[in-house]
Order: C-alpha cells, then structure tokens, then sequence
C-alpha cells in the first residue's frame, strides 16, 4: 500500500486556522475567572448551564460542581481531569462513590487528574487513590449542541489501565459528530474488595469499580448538556475488562436509564463464570492477614488507614473482580441478557488475531508437531478426544503458518466464541438490535505490527482516529488506512447517534440474529460474513470457557 503524503496529525492540524481564538482575548478569560464567573446565573434545580455570553470562550463551562476551563487542541476542545465523585480516601475506602464537592474559582481543566493506583504492564506502582476523575472531548468548530455522547471504559483486567495515552486523550472521533468522555475507576483489591464486614456494614461488598462507572455516567446524565452533549443519547461502550464490565452494566439494576445504546469490544462474561460475595471472602481475607489487620479489634478501620501503595503492593495473586452481588450486579449478567434481551441497542465484535498479544508469539516459529503438542496441552485436560476434534476443525492447511492456526484457536476459545455467544443471547428475545463485528485489519507500515495481525486493541487505534502512536512507537498510517478509522468513526457515531451504525456512504452493516449469524467485517475492503467460524464456536462452546 502507500504511504500517506500527508500525516495524519496534519489534517487535524489544518483545522487550527478555523479556530477563532485571539491571544488577546484567551489572556482575559485566564486572567479574569471571577469576572466570568459572575456571568453566569444560578441553575435551576442545580442544573447546568454553557456560558452564552457572546464573548466569552466556549472553553469554560460550569458544571454542577463549579466551573471548569479545558483548552483547544487542534480542532478540538479538551477538558481532563474533571472529578465525577469525591476522592475514595480514608472512611470513603470501599463505600460507593459519593458526588465531588464543590470548587468556588474556575477550575483547570487543561491536564489529567491521577490515573488510579495500580501495577502497571513494567511491575512499577503508579497512580492515586483519589482518581475518579473524567475527561470530556468535543469538537472546536462552531457551537457543539445536543450531540450524542460516547462513554469509554478502558481495558486492562480491571487491574490495570487508563484513558490518559494513545490513543484516547484527544480523540478525532470527537470530529466525528460525537461528544467523547473517558473515566478512570478503582482497580483491583482497591475496586472489587469484598469482605463479610462489608457486607454487614452496607449490605453488599464488592464491585467498587463498576458503581464509580455508574457514577461516571450519573454524571454525564446531569453535566453533559453544559458541553453540547445529549443526556438521552449516550453510548457506553469499552474494550477488554471495559466491554466485560459494559456487559455488567447491561445487567445492573443502578445503572438503567443512564445509557440508550452499549458497545463491547473483545471481551465477554459467559454463562456462570462470576463468583460470588461468598466466595470471595478467601481472597479478602487472605488481604486482611497481608495488610496486618485480622488481629485489629476493628479490621475496617486498620484497612482504611493502611496506605494505598501498601494495599496495591499486596494484592499480588489474589483475585479481586467483577462478582454477583445484591447492590450492583444481583443476576449472572450472561442469564439476564439471555432471559430479557439487551435493554439497549447493542454493537459488539472481536479482532480475529487477539491472542498474538495475549499469549501467542507468532514471531516464533511453529511447525505442524509443534501445533499439534500445543493444542493437546490446552485440550486434553478437557476429555479424550477433544483436541482431536479441535485439530479437525482447525487444520494448517488453511493458514499460511501454524501459528497463525494456533492463534485462532486460542482467539476463538478465549474471546470471539464468546463474544458470539454474548451476541446469540442478546439478540434472543429481539428486544433491542445487536450489530456485530470482526476486525480483521493488519497494520501496513510497521513490519512489527503487521506480523500481529489485527491484534487485541488493534481496533481502537481506527475508532478513536488516533494513528501516530501505535502499540507506545511512532507510526505513519497509509491513506487508506486513513480511510477506514473514517469509515469506523462514522459506524461507532451513528450507533451512538441513532442506535444504528448505519449511515451514508459506507457499507450496509446488517443487524445480527442467532439463525443468519451476519457480521460485517471490517477491514480496508468492509465486506459481510455468514456464520463466521460457526461450526468452530458451536463446539469450543460446548466446553468450560477459559
């Protein structure tokens, strides 16, 4: 393919001439805040209201907690950092999040907040405690007013992650007729803790992480409007842990109403495969004996006063997660959808290479007894003659490379039959339409990339248009590459806008249903499949999900 003439940053770059935005009159909302403060009138019902003073910029913008001030980028507007709860610090420590307290002067909102403490990909501590914090993205040009809204949930285990890098900080698909906001949330023993005093304390433990999501979209409910946004059109959608956890929030009873339309990438909860508050309790506790607390006469107080860096630092091989609880998620949320349907319009889809940076080296290679060792390994534990049956229904010679045959496998079982099963009982009941997906495309112009294939995140480079920096490296898109994030942005606006990601000029993305198993593949060639890898799923399905 060729190389694009033009960069992509320097198409978004041209926009900046269109931007009004004298120095001089920059200087006087930075140097004046109370001055503009004080042209605004109080809310009614503590709404919110944009400034409509004529002279005044479009980047400060009051929200139910006071005023906020982001800045201009290219041909968008940014505003980071803005909190959605208070910080989760000391006595607030595994309770739900509570809302932010109020700011008297004009607050910036030019930079990120904390991302959430974690361990990060390197095995360093990095992050805060005090990170319920979002970000919001709209176009710079013109007045942005009742625009739909996408509400992203980032990956990472639930363990680890955040919005603050490539490729979601400064999004083109804000340039796409959408309003776009990022979250940070609690993460591991921080977000998903759950101990019997807990329980006996509030109700219900655990799931910390998803009720900060909750209150993300609560807050976009009651502020979006003030950024041009509409309350009664936003999309949450994630990728990985955010698409599992997208899937939980389908099934939540606190989180209905707060979105109309859902999206889940590569990711998806089976039947049965989330625990429980009682069964969680050996993890919490064997937390509770690492952090010097099983013997205090009050053990919530000693674990609210241990530090977050000690509590992080001591979570290693404890599982902490998504779980079924009366509060937040009272049903197998896989059950629900398959009793009830989506209560929302749905897109959902998988890359077909995800395991290439899950696990699979394609890098090193495999040959035919190497493939073969390799599928008895995962399989025979599973009964006598199953992974003779995978190696039927995945022979080599339908693959340039073993490996490639290997990653299959492992990205059907571990992922896209799953995100297919998902789909099946979503579009069951036929209570809301369900679009699904595979992304197929190989990076061009980086030799690295393109051996990965259409890898697990791969996708979110092209929907959120961000193609300068891919995988944490420069890249040089091709034009037509270039062409398809278009393509995407435009399917993933349209869902938002209308719940259907059809629209002008692109290819018919049919709607899904269990007996004609349509997806649309999507790739620089956007083209319709039947029944992708069907018979492969029918089978992997039938045994225990990885």
């Amino acid at each position: 393919m060729c190389r694009n003439d033009i960069s992509y940053l320097s198409l978004a770059t041209l926009l900046i001439f269109l931007i009004p935005c004298p120095a001089q009159q920059r200087a006087s909302w930075t140097a004046e805040p109370q001055t503009l403060a004080a042209r605004f009138h109080d809310a009614v019902d503590g709404g919110v209201e944009i400034l409509t003073d004529d002279e005044a910029p479009p980047i400060l913008v009051r929200t139910r907690s006071g005023l906020v001030q982001g800045v201009v980028e290219g041909g968008l507007r940014a505003f980071r950092g803005i909190p959605y709860a208070a910080p989760p610090l000391g006595n607030l420590r595994w309770r739900p999040p509570v809302p932010p307290l109020r700011w008297e002067n004009v607050r910036d909102a030019s930079s990120f907040g904390n991302a959430c403490i974690q361990i990060n990909s390197a095995g360093k501590l990095v992050g805060s405690e005090d990170c319920l914090v979002l970000n919001v993205y709209t176009a710079a040009s013109g007045r942005v007013r009742g625009q739909p809204v996408v509400v992203f949930l980032h990956g990472g285990g639930n363990r680890r992650g955040s919005t603050q890098g490539a490729p979601f900080d400064a999004p083109p698909l804000a340039m796409h007729g959408v309003i776009v906001v990022t979250a940070e949330y609690r993460l591991a023993a921080l977000g998903f803790f759950a101990h019997p005093l807990l329980v006996a304390e509030s109700g219900s433990a655990g799931n910390y992480g998803l009720m900060d999501q909750i209150a993300a979209l609560r807050w976009v409910r009651g502020n979006i409007q003030a950024f041009g946004g509409d309350p009664e059109r936003v999309m949450v959608f994630g990728q990985s842990a955010g698409g599992y956890d997208v899937q939980a929030l389908l099934a939540s009873p606190l989180a209905l109403g707060l979105f109309s339309r859902a999206g889940i990438e590569s990711n998806a909860i089976p039947l049965g495969q989330l625990g429980n508050l009682a069964g969680s309790e050996a993890g919490a506790a064997a937390l509770v004996t690492r952090l010097g607390c099983d013997g205090a006469a009050d053990v919530l107080a000693c674990l609210r006063v241990v530090s977050a860096e000690v509590v992080v630092s001591n979570q290693r091989g404890l599982p902490f997660g998504t779980i079924i609880e009366p509060r937040v998620l009272p049903a197998d949320p896989f059950a629900v959808l398959q009793q009830k349907g989506s209560p929302v319009p749905l897109l959902i889809g998988s890359n077909r290479e995800e395991w290439t940076v899950l696990g699979d080296d394609p890098t090193v290679p495999l040959d035919e007894n190497g493939y073969t060792t390799a599928i008895h390994a995962r399989f025979d534990p599973y009964g006598a003659g199953v992974a003779d049956q995978v190696l039927l229904l995945y022979p080599t010679s339908e693959y340039d490379m073993p490996d490639y045959a290997l990653v299959d496998v492992d990205s059907d079982f571990g992922i896209t039959c799953e995100v297919r099963n998902v789909a099946l009982a979503a579009a069951r009941t036929h209570e809301s339409s369900i679009w699904r997906y595979l992304f197929i495309h190989r990076f061009e112009n980086d030799p690295s990339l393109n051996v990965l294939r259409a890898f697990h995140t791969a996708e979110l480079y092209f929907v959120f248009g961000n193609l300068q920096e891919v995988a944490s490296r420069p890249y040089t898109p091709s034009v037509t590459e270039i062409e398809l994030s278009n393509h995407l942005m435009d399917y993933w606006a349209s869902f938002a806008a209308n719940g259907n990601p059809n629209g002008p000029h692109q290819v018919y993305w049919p709607p899904y249903d269990g007996k004609r198993d349509r997806i649309l593949e999507l790739d620089e060639t956007t083209k319709r499949l039947v029944s992708y890898h069907a018979a492969q799923c029918d089978y992997l399905s039938t045994l225990p999900q990885p």
